[in-house]
C-alpha cells in the first residue's frame, strides 16, 4: 500500500474508501457519456438553426427542479441524496425508452430529450462531488480528487468504446445501458470500519461516495440550509452573494459556461458542414470523446496532483483559460473541422484533467447548505444562465453575419477575463485552506475541540 500511496502521491489513509468513490464515479460519468452523443445527435437532427432552443429548454426545466431538489435536501439526509437523485434519473431514462420505441423519430421527442441530457448531467455531477465535499478537506481533496477525477474518465473511456457498439446494435434504447450504469454507482457499500472510514474527515481518511455514515461536521457545517435557504432558489443566491469566494466562483461558472457554449455551437456548425449522416456524427463525437478521454487519463494519474502542488489552487485554475486562447488562436489561423476538433479537445483534457477537480476541491469542507443548496444551484441554474447568453450571442451573431473568425475572437477577449478571474478565486481559496490549517493547528493546541470552519 505504502508503493501505492508513493507512485498516486497521496497519503496511506486516503486509501480507505477511495475504490469505492473511483468505482462510483466511473459509473456516473459513463452513464452520462452513453446518453451524450445521441443527445447531441437528436440535437443537430433538428436542424442547427434550432439548437439554441435546447438550452433554453435546460434552463426552463433547471429552473422547475431547482426547489424540488432543494426540498430534497432537507429532507434528506447527506448519504440519502445521491442515491434518490439517480434512481429517478434512471427511472426517467426507461420512460424515454418506451417512448423511442413508440414514437421513433418524432422531433418533439428528440428536443425533449436532448433538454433532458443537458439538465441531468449537470445534477448527477453536481450530487456527487457535492458528496464528496461533504467528506474532504481542502488539503485532503488536493490529494485524492485528481484520482477519483481519473476513475471518471476510465468510465466515458470505456462509454466512448462502447456506445458505438450499443448504438449500432440498440439505437436509441442505449438509454437503458445508462439508467443501469446509474444504478451501478449508488449499490450499497460495507460498513466501514469503526475507527476508520466512519469519520472520515476527522480522521483524515477517505469515505465512499455511497451510503455511508454521516461525517464529523464543524459547528458552521451543521444543515443550517433550512433556516437560510428553504426551498427556494431565492436563499441559494443570497449565499452565492454573501462572500467574495463565492462571489468569484460564481462569475467563474458564468464566464466558464459563456465560452463552453460557444465553442459547443462552433463545433456543432463545423460538424453539421463535414458529416451529413447521424451515424457519421456519432461516431464522431464518440472518437472524439475517446481521444480526449485517453489524455485527461494520463494527465489525472500522473501530473495532477505535482502540478495542483507546484502551481497551488491559482495557477491551476489559469491553465484552462490559457488552453482555451491558444486554441482559439490556432482556430483563427487555420480554420476548418480538425482546428475546431483540436481547440474542444485541448480545452476538455485541461477542464477535465486539472481545472474541474480543482475547482471541485474548492468546496471540500464548506458548510452543508453551501454544498448541496448553493453548489447545485450554481452548476445547474448560474450554469445554464451562461449557456443561455452563449446561447443568443451565437444566434445573434449568426443573424448578423458575422464570420466564423469574428465570433472566435470574441471568446478569446472573453477567455481573458476569464484567465484574471481564476487567478483571483485561486488566492482566495488558498487562502481559505491556509485557515481551516490554522484552525486545526489551534483546535489541536486546545485539546482538540470543534471549531466552526470560516467561510470566504
Amino acid at each position: 500500500m505504502g508503493l501505492v500511496a508513493t507512485v498516486l502521491n497521496v497519503e496511506e489513509s486516503d486509501l480507505a474508501g477511495l475504490p469505492l468513490s473511483v468505482l462510483a464515479a466511473m459509473a456516473t460519468i459513463g452513464s452520462y457519456y452513453y446518453l451524450q452523443p445521441l443527445g447531441d445527435v437528436l440535437a443537430l437532427s433538428m436542424g442547427i438553426e434550432w439548437t439554441p432552443l435546447v438550452t433554453v429548454g435546460n434552463m426552463v426545466l433547471i429552473v422547475a427542479l431547482n426547489p424540488l431538489y432543494a426540498a430534497a435536501v432537507l429532507n434528506l439526509s447527506t448519504e440519502a441524496i445521491l442515491p434518490f437523485m439517480y434512481r429517478i434519473v434512471s427511472a426517467l431514462l426507461l420512460l424515454f425508452a418506451c417512448f423511442f420505441y413508440f414514437f421513433s423519430g418524432v422531433k418533439t421527442l428528440s428536443f425533449c430529450f436532448s433538454v433532458y441530457v443537458g439538465t441531468i448531467s449537470l445534477f448527477t455531477t453536481t450530487t456527487f462531488y457535492a458528496r464528496l465535499a461533504s467528506l474532504h478537506t481542502k488539503a485532503e481533496a488536493k490529494r485524492v480528487y485528481g484520482i477519483i477525477a481519473a476513475g471518471a474518465q476510465i468510465g466515458q473511456l470505456l462509454a466512448s468504446v462502447t456506445a458505438p457498439i450499443f448504438f449500432s446494435q440498440m439505437g436509441n434504447m442505449i438509454v437503458c445501458v445508462s439508467a443501469l450504469t446509474y444504478e451501478l454507482a449508488v449499490q450499497p457499500t460495507p460498513e466501514p470500519a469503526e475507527n476508520g472510514k466512519r469519520d472520515g474527515k476527522r480522521n483524515g481518511k477517505h469515505c465512499e461516495v455511497t451510503p455511508s455514515p454521516e461525517p464529523a461536521t464543524s459547528a458552521i457545517a451543521e444543515n443550517t440550509c433550512a433556516s437560510r435557504c428553504g426551498t427556494s432558489a431565492v436563499g441559494g443566491f443570497a449565499i452565492l452573494a454573501s462572500t467574495p469566494f463565492l462571489r468569484a466562483i460564481t462569475l467563474h461558472t458564468l464566464l466558464i459556461t459563456f465560452l463552453v457554449s460557444g465553442v459547443w455551437y462552433e463545433r456543432a456548425a463545423a460538424v453539421a458542414a463535414a458529416f451529413r449522416t447521424s451515424d457519421e456524427r456519432y461516431e464522431f463525437f464518440a472518437h472524439l470523446n475517446f481521444v480526449v478521454g485517453v489524455c485527461t487519463l494520463l494527465v489525472q494519474l500522473l501530473c495532477f496532483s505535482h502540478i495542483l502542488r507546484w502551481l497551488g489552487f491559482h495557477g491551476t485554475l489559469v491553465a484552462e483559460p490559457l488552453a482555451m486562447g491558444l486554441g482559439l488562436c490556432i482556430s483563427i489561423v487555420s480554420p476548418g473541422l480538425l482546428s475546431i476538433a483540436f481547440l474542444d479537445g485541448l480545452r476538455k483534457v485541461v477542464h477535465y484533467s486539472l481545472a474541474k477537480p480543482t475547482k471541485e476541491g474548492l468546496y471540500a469542507s464548506l458548510p452543508k447548505d453551501v454544498v448541496f443548496i448553493a453548489k447545485p444551484l450554481l452548476d445547474t441554474l448560474v450554469y445554464r444562465t451562461g449557456s443561455l447568453v452563449g446561447a443568443a450571442y451565437f444566434t445573434a451573431a449568426i443573424q448578423w453575419g458575422l464570420t466564423a473568425k469574428v465570433r472566435q475572437y470574441m471568446l478569446l477577449a472573453v477567455s481573458i477575463g476569464w484567465a484574471a478571474n481564476c487567478w483571483w478565486l485561486g488566492i482566495l481559496a488558498e487562502r481559505h485552506q491556509q485557515a481551516q490549517e490554522e484552525l486545526a493547528r489551534l483546535s489541536s493546541v486546545q485539546g482538540g475541540q470543534d471549531s466552526a470552519q470560516p467561510l470566504l
